[in-house]
Parts: structure tokens; C-alpha cells; sequence
């Protein structure tokens, strides 16, 4: 198996290619297209995404008959190329309003919101939900037009300006039918000899229920919504605490249950419909909701995605590991390895350019993106973005260029191989993480991971909503391949979570509760890692993978400076050194315990390890 392995290091395959975004962003010709995607594929690229995008000209209006001349084109040529497409549901984003053709064809389907108001005149279009009496005044809430708007694709239709077009209500299931039929039918209906063969899948980008550029004081809403809040445990007088009293025990409850109703919503509304519409078609359903912490939307995708934009994570300030963006890598690799999915994949590099200099994006960069990625155990990459064209202000849209256009195209294809060796790799392998941390729909504690992750202690986000489908045996948490003989809380359980918890200590388990006396040093007593790194390292990155009865150890610097250390494994010994960036296999003369490491900057390793078994 071992042997199999190693063949595929060294001549990675095509299926886990990058499948960049791929800006349609100007006047189109076939000819143009065809020498982009022989460009790409001389690279090692296999596969992309059609992404209508701002600087496409009117002649080519979206889901035109002229528009579907060069998607038929580039989808026909993609399979002559063995190359796979992924096609983007929107023109541009926020996903659901079919470039504002849902709301042109019935504008009681324009998003929609609550305001708290203490006049009682309502605002054009709006209905009077509730009149609560608090704090000696009558309040009025009122439910109507959020007034939001997606990012077009044609000059004059980006936020702020008149054209951009209308968001659609995304709670509401029947716009939500109308965008698929607009949309996703659309595509069938021109393309459907590929569906499920080079169309690989759809992808549905942050669906944002206000829409853009929304009014002032508003929270997202949608008809008959008040009856989903009741259903949660909410009531009127909590209407006023969602607006003015957001820090009480009071008001945080009735922020939980209003967040609870709009989850179950936006499930039923939006993320099911289109995962049942993809599933009866033979494509998968892939994108990324709106926040890096909604973990329990991406339960609806085929191949559960985040987006690393606007250097929300970094190498420096400590962005890595801090902050609810830190936690998105993980968000949707454990959404994937507890609910049996195979891929889960990440829309990075987009407004990831230097603090100084947004367009200056290089090799190096890009590397510690990737890494940043892989040893979080993110499997399939969409690079943000190959500009089609960069005429005029389309450079300035969203920099930087990643593809064919940037400083570092001529050696592209070191990163193409890169990626395919990392996500080959990690697809169908199992961490060895001994720790869970739990986590809720749209939370997931970064305070808690930090110190793990500093320390070398390998962990996974569990969603309490997972753990009625886990088993307890041997004083271990068991889900899918994962074993988990310790399981971190914040201490803010539910009673159904307390008396699992309850039931795992009484199997033998272990439960840590997190708070300033619960250290790193007595965390790692209970996990027992594996592997010890003396000096500590608290830039070095470590996942433990096991693939086809073989373990590999991924090893990264996350720092600006060289790591040095020394690592013992507790048990087995240290076989092989590949280094996925040059595609080289070091077979060690002798099997060691104990290694001296020393990555620079931007430098990752993968030992093989033997452990006797």
C-alpha cells in the first residue's frame, strides 16, 4: 500500500487539482478562452470555475443565449481537455438572487428584515408584527424591504450604485425555488450531457439573507418568521431584546433563540432545497455560507467549503491562531471527516495581497496560505482568482491575480503539483486526534484552540448537534473513524450534552473544562499525544494522518522565523522524509525514535512513521 502510495506523491493526480476562479470579466471570445484553458492545463491545472464577474459587458447579459455561447464552449473544451468544471450559481455574490431576476419576476420576494421603531408609522411596504410595552414606551417592530443588493457583474451594478441588483429573500423556500428555476435549471437544460462528468459540481457563494448594502437597524427576517421564533422559545417581549439588550443572560437567550430559528430557516429555506436539487442531478453542492464559524450550515454540502478573503488570516498579528476567522480551516474539515464527506475545500487567496501593496501576492505567500490549509486538513483548493482579463479596472477588482497573470505563472506548475500531493494525501487518510472540542451551529471557540495548536495537540471541532448520532465505548467518543477519548466544553452545555458528558466520564473518558486554571501542560496529560517536541515550538503546526495502514506525520511552520526542535515519538519509529513541495522521498538508513527538526520560513515536512503495529 505504502508503494502506492509513493507513486502517487511523485506523479500526483489530476483529480486533486487546484480549480481556480476563473473571472469572466470582459468581452469574450472563444479563441481567448481556448488559450487560457491550454494555459492552464500546460500548468497542472484540471479544472476551474466559471465565475461571471464584474467587467463583463452587457452584450454578454448573464443566462443569455450569448452568455451560454462561451459557457457551452469552454464546458464542450473542458472535456476534450480532461479537464472538470464547477459552475457559480450567481452574477456575482452574494448567492440566491439570479443577478436579480428573482425579484424582477415577483418583488415580494426582495430580502427582507425587522427594525425596532418607537413611532408607529410604518415605511413603504412594511407590516406591523408586534407592539411590545418596555422600559415605560411602546416599541413597534415592523417587517419589511431590507433594501439590499448582491455585487453585479456589469459596470454600475457594484454596492452602492444604482444598478446593483435586488437580493432575494432567501428565508422565503418559494424564492428560493425561483432562483433555482432561473438558475440551476438553467444550467441543466443548456449543459446537461456533462452534469456529473466534467461539471463536477455548483457552487453557492455567502448567501447573506439582508443582502448588501441593507438599511441601518435591521435583522434579517422573512415572512411568517415570528412563528419560527415562538418555536424556539422566543416571544414578544425578546423582539425588544434582540435590538437593545444584547449583553444581559436575558437578552443573550433571546439572541440564542432567535439565531436557533433563523438556522433552521436558512436549512429548510435555502441550503436544503438547493442540496436536494444537486443531489437529484448528479452534481455536488459546494460553496461556503456566510461566516467562518457557520459549521452547521456546511451539513448540506456535498463538499463543505470556507473562503480565506481579505487577509482576515495571516502571519502576522498572531491572525492564524486568533480570532473566529482562525477557525474556518478546521470549520469545514471536521464538518466533513464527522458527517462522512470526502472532500472539503477553500476559496482562498482572495484580498490576500501585502498590507502595503494589495496586488503583490508571491510563491511564499501562497504557500503558507496552502499550509495553513493542509495541516487543518482542508483537501481541495479554489484559488481566488485567474483574472480573464485585467484591462483596465478589472485589475483592481479584488486583487490579487493568483493565475496566469501573476509574477510566478512560468513556475505555477510547482504549486499545482504541490497542492495535488497535499490534497491526494489527505483525502480518503484519518487524523489521529485523541481531543474534541465542542462547538455549536455558528460557534467555535478559537480561545480554545489556540493553545492546543501552540502546543502540538491535535484536536477536531465536534458539533453538540452530532453527539446524539456518537457512540460511548471504552471511555471513547466514537463517530465515523474518529476516537475521541477527550472532549474539551466551554461549560456552556446544554442538559442533553451534560448527561452525555456525564455518561462518557462514567465509561472512563475524559472531560475538560475549559477555563484559566485548565492549562496546555494539563491537557496534553489527559490527550497523551503521540509526539513530544522539546523546546516547545509554538509556531509548528502537526497533524497525525493514517492512510492505508500508513501513518505520516504533517509538519509546518506557521511563523516568520525558523523552527527548531526536537521530536521524540512515544512509540514507532521515523522511516521516511518526503517533501511535498519538490516531490522528493528520503528513505532514512536507519529508522529513528527521535529527530532534530529544523523548518525555515514558509518550510512543511511529512515523515512517514512505523509504529510497530
Amino acid at each position: 500500500m505504502l508503494e502506492n502510495l509513493k507513486k502517487e506523491f511523485l506523479q500526483p493526480l489530476e483529480e486533486f487539482t487546484p480549480i481556480p476562479f476563473w473571472f469572466w470579466n470582459d468581452y469574450l471570445t472563444e479563441e481567448e478562452l481556448d488559450r487560457q484553458m491550454l494555459a492552464f492545463k500546460e500548468k497542472g491545472v484540471d479544472g476551474f470555475v466559471i465565475h461571471p464577474r464584474l467587467g463583463l459587458p452587457e452584450e454578454i447579459g448573464y443566462l443569455t443565449d450569448t452568455y451560454f455561447h462561451y459557457v457551452r464552449y469552454a464546458v464542450k473544451r473542458a472535456s476534450q481537455l480532461h479537464m472538470k468544471v464547477v459552475l457559480y450559481d450567481e452574477a456575482m455574490y452574494p448567492s440566491g438572487s439570479c443577478h436579480g431576476q428573482v425579484v424582477r419576476e415577483n418583488p415580494a420576494f426582495a430580502s427582507r428584515g425587522l427594525r425596532m421603531s418607537a413611532r408607529e408609522s410604518a415605511e413603504e411596504g412594511e407590516l406591523l408584527i408586534a407592539a411590545v410595552k418596555r422600559e415605560g414606551k411602546t416599541w413597534y417592530f415592523w417587517e419589511g424591504p431590507s433594501g439590499g443588493t448582491i455585487r453585479g457583474v456589469h459596470y454600475g451594478e457594484d454596492d452602492g450604485e444604482a444598478g446593483a441588483p435586488a437580493s432575494a429573500d432567501l428565508m422565503n423556500p418559494e424564492a428560493v425555488a425561483l432562483f433555482l428555476q432561473l438558475t440551476h435549471e438553467r444550467y441543466y437544460q443548456e449543459l446537461k450531457e456533462y452534469f456529473g462528468n466534467t461539471i463536477i459540481g455548483i457552487f453557492t457563494d455567502e448567501p447573506n439573507i439582508l443582502g448588501r448594502c441593507s438599511k441601518e437597524g435591521m435583522i434579517a427576517w422573512s415572512g411568517n418568521f415570528l412563528e419560527d421564533f415562538y418555536r424556539q422559545g422566543g416571544n414578544e417581549q425578546d423582539l425588544y431584546l434582540l435590538f437593545a439588550d444584547t449583553d444581559s443572560s436575558e437578552g443573550r437567550r433571546a439572541g440564542e433563540r432567535y439565531k436557533r430559528a433563523v438556522y433552521e430557516r436558512m436549512s429548510r429555506a435555502y441550503y436544503r432545497q438547493i442540496a436536494d436539487w444537486c443531489a437529484a442531478h448528479g452534481v455536488a453542492m459546494t460553496g461556503h455560507p456566510e461566516k467562518s464559524t457557520d459549521i452547521g450550515y456546511l451539513q448540506h454540502f456535498t463538499i463543505p467549503c470556507q473562503d480565506i478573503v481579505w487577509r482576515y488570516v495571516a502571519p502576522e498579528e498572531e491572525k492564524a491562531i486568533t480570532g473566529e476567522h482562525s477557525t474556518m480551516g478546521k470549520c469545514s474539515s471536521d464538518s466533513a471527516r464527522h458527517r462522512g464527506k470526502r472532500r472539503n475545500g477553500n476559496e482562498c487567496f482572495g484580498c490576500c495581497g501585502a498590507p502595503e501593496d494589495p496586488y503583490r501576492f508571491t510563491m511564499e505567500d501562497m504557500k503558507w496560505y496552502l499550509d495553513w490549509l493542509f495541516v487543518r486538513g482542508v483537501n481541495m483548493i479554489f484559488p481566488h482568482a485567474f483574472y480573464y482579463s485585467l484591462r483596465d479596472r478589472r485589475k483592481e477588482e479584488r486583487p490579487p491575480e493568483v493565475g496566469m497573470h501573476s509574477s510566478f505563472w512560468e513556475d505555477y506548475h510547482i504549486a499545482s503539483d504541490y497542492i495535488k500531493r497535499m490534497c491526494g494525501l489527505l483525502t480518503d487518510s484519518v487524523n489521529q486526534a485523541k481531543a474534541a472540542v465542542l462547538c455549536r451551529s455558528e460557534k467555535l471557540s478559537w480561545e480554545i484552540a489556540k493553545p492546543l495548536f501552540e502546543n502540538q495537540i491535535e484536536f477536531n471541532y465536534l458539533e453538540e448537534e452530532l453527539l446524539p448520532s456518537c457512540r460511548i465505548e471504552n471511555g471513547c467518543v466514537l463517530i465515523r473513524q474518529q476516537r475521541y477519548p477527550v472532549v474539551i466544553t466551554d461549560g456552556k452545555d446544554t442538559p442533553e450534552t451534560r448527561d452525555f458528558l456525564r455518561r462518557l466520564e462514567e465509561s472512563g473518558g475524559t472531560v475538560l473544562v475549559w477555563n484559566a486554571a485548565l492549562t496546555a501542560q494539563k491537557i496534553r496529560e489527559a490527550v497523551k499525544p503521540a509526539e513530544t517536541f522539546l523546546p516547545p515550538a509554538r509556531d509548528l503546526r502537526c497533524t497525525c494522518l493514517r492512510k492505508e495502514g500508513t501513518e505520516f506525520l504533517f509538519l509546518v511552520n506557521e511563523g516568520e522565523n525558523s523552527v527548531t526542535t526536537n521530536l521524540r515519538l512515544e512509540d514507532g519509529h521515523i522511516c521516511q522524509i518526503w517533501d511535498a513541495w519538490n516531490g522528493t522521498i528520503k528513505q532514512l538508513e536507519l529508522p529513528v525514535q527521535e529527530m532534530k527538526l529544523s523548518l525555515g520560513q514558509r518550510e512543511s515536512l511529512i515523515l512517514v512513521t512505523d509504529r510497530g503495529e
